[in-house]
C-alpha cells in the first residue's frame, strides 16, 4: 500500500511546500491537493523532490462538469490543461468531477435529466481517457456526499465504480472515499467489495468531522482487516481535518494504517 496525505486541510498555517516537507517527515510516500492553482505547483514539486516524496494528484476539472451537456468541451479543455501540469510534475492521478464545483464548495446542478447527464459524463470520460493515456495519468472519478453537496451526480462510491466500468478504460478508475460514502449511504464494506475491481484509490477520513481514523463512527479497524484480506495494494489518501493537534492525527494514522517501514 502506498500512503498519500492530502495537504489541503492540514497545517493550514504553513505553505504547501512546508506541508509537503511535514508529510514526508511523517512517513508518507505522496501528497494530494485540490485545485493546483492555489498551491504554487512548481514550488510544491521542488519541495517534494527535496524531501523524497511525490505528488499523487490534484483536481482535473472544477470550473466545468463532465456531465453538463452544455460544457463538455470546456471540461475536456480544463482536463487537458491539468494533464499537462500533472505530466510536468510527475503526478499520477487527476481527480475528476461530474459537476462543476463552485467557490465555497457549492455544486453547480446539471441542467439536464439524470439519464442525459449520466450519458454525457460517460461520453466525455471516454474522450478524456484518450488524453490521459497520452499523459500517462489515471483519471479518478470522485464521488461526493449528498448531505453537504446536494445536486452532485456521482453521489456514492457505487456510482463512480459503475461509471468506470461503463467507460471500460484502464485510464479511468473510481475513488472509494469513506467520509463521503458514510454520509451518503453507509454500507462501506459491501460497496467496497462490490466495486473492488474498479477502485483505484481509497480516501480515508472519519465521520463526523472528516477526522483522523480512530475517531468517530467508522470502524476503521474492521475496514483495515477487509483490505488486508483482499490484498489492497493501491494508493490510500488520508484526506483529514485533524480533530486536534496535527501531530496526534499523524500518530493515529500511523497506528491504524502504518507505512511500509512501520509495520
Amino acid at each position: 500500500m502506498t500512503r498519500a496525505l492530502s495537504i489541503e486541510l492540514i497545517w493550514r498555517d504553513r505553505t504547501f511546500p512546508e506541508r509537503a516537507a511535514a508529510a514526508a517527515q511523517a512517513g508518507f510516500d505522496l501528497v494530494d491537493l485540490w485545485d493546483r492553482r492555489t498551491s504554487d505547483l512548481p514550488a510544491l514539486a521542488a519541495a517534494c523532490d527535496d524531501h523524497g516524496i511525490g505528488i499523487n494528484g490534484f483536481f482535473g476539472n472544477r470550473d466545468h462538469g463532465l456531465a453538463d451537456p452544455d460544457n463538455g468541451a470546456a471540461a475536456l479543455e480544463e482536463i487537458a490543461r491539468n494533464l499537462d501540469a500533472a505530466h510536468e510534475v510527475g503526478a499520477r492521478q487527476l481527480h475528476v468531477f461530474s459537476n462543476a464545483i463552485l467557490p465555497g464548495g457549492v455544486v453547480k446542478p446539471v441542467p439536464a435529466p439524470h439519464v442525459t447527464a449520466w450519458g454525457t459524463a460517460i461520453e466525455n470520460l471516454a474522450r478524456a481517457a484518450d488524453l490521459a493515456r497520452e499523459a500517462g495519468v489515471t483519471l479518478m472519478l470522485e464521488h461526493l456526499n449528498s448531505v453537504y453537496l446536494p445536486g452532485y451526480l456521482w453521489a456514492d462510491a457505487g456510482a463512480v465504480a459503475c461509471a468506470a466500468r461503463e467507460v471500460g478504460r484502464d485510464e479511468v478508475r473510481a475513488v472509494f472515499d469513506t467520509y463521503h460514502q458514510q454520509l451518503t449511504a453507509g454500507r462501506l464494506v459491501d460497496t467496497l467489495i462490490g466495486g473492488w475491481d474498479w477502485y483505484g484509490r481509497i480516501d480515508i477520513a472519519g465521520v463526523p468531522g472528516r477526522c483522523e481514523p480512530g475517531r468517530g463512527e467508522i470502524d476503521f479497524g474492521y475496514l483495515r482487516t477487509v483490505l488486508a484480506e483482499r490484498g489492497w495494494d493501491g494508493p490510500m489518501t488520508f484526506e483529514i481535518t485533524p480533530a486536534g493537534d496535527p501531530a496526534e492525527a499523524m500518530t493515529a494514522i500511523n497506528r491504524m494504517f502504518p507505512g511500509k517501514d512501520m509495520a
